[in-house]
């Protein structure tokens, strides 16, 4: 049986060599399925008490909410939370920068995430992480918290990688996707049956 430490490495290099190779990285896995409860359980827990807030567009005197372009919901995850489940998420996504500034060189010294939860057809139109008027973000994660879902759900996201064919990854739970915040063109695609729930990280300089 392989040991957390390897397989973890094992996914960690498997996100950086699909980023060098493809222009992302994908990992079917990263997570455990109980953890990807939890951490569902824990939106549906802000959802109940209407702490999850329409999203909006770009940052400072540019920021602007427009259900047109952007429909999630989100709540911020301190990085000084006490949750169980976020405490997981949290030191995993820690030891993945440190990985990442010792085997490529970044100097990512900060990270930032939030619960997100598109309902039923709504959407992100396509656009990049990376702010006009801002260079810190690096790098975009994604986390999936879908449990058991089906093509026919809806909801993938579409990344545009520059002079390569569009791809449709599904939101499946535990999975993670790995993509430069400055360079990637993406979207979140209509959801169709049902709620649509992640976790959004943006590793900064």
């Amino acid at each position: 049986m392989i040991d957390e430490e390897l397989q973890e490495q094992l996914q960690f290099e498997g996100l950086i060599q699909g980023l060098i190779q493809n222009d992302y990285g994908y990992c079917i896995d990263f997570i455990l399925p109980e953890i990807v409860v939890g951490l569902n359980a824990n939106i549906q827990t802000l959802l109940d008490a209407e702490k999850m807030k329409i999203s909006g567009i770009g940052n400072n005197f540019a920021y602007q909410k427009d259900k047109n372009i952007r429909g999630d919901k989100i709540n911020w995850i301190e990085l000084s939370s006490v949750n169980t489940f976020e405490l997981v998420y949290l030191k995993k996504i820690e030891k993945f920068i440190l990985y990442l500034n010792k085997t490529c060189f970044t100097a990512i010294n900060c990270f930032e995430s939030h619960y997100a939860n598109y309902e039923t057809n709504s959407f992100y139109k396509r656009h990049v992480d990376q702010f006009k008027n801002e260079g810190a973000r690096q790098f975009s994660i994604l986390l999936y918290l879908n449990d058991n879902w089906l093509i026919s759900d809806g909801g993938m996201l579409a990344l545009y990688p520059t002079g390569k064919d569009q791809i449709h990854i599904s939101p499946l739970g535990g999975s993670l996707v790995l993509f430069r915040s400055a360079e990637m063109e993406h979207e979140v695609l209509p959801s169709l049956t049902r709620e649509r729930r992640s976790i959004a990280a943006w590793l900064k300089c």
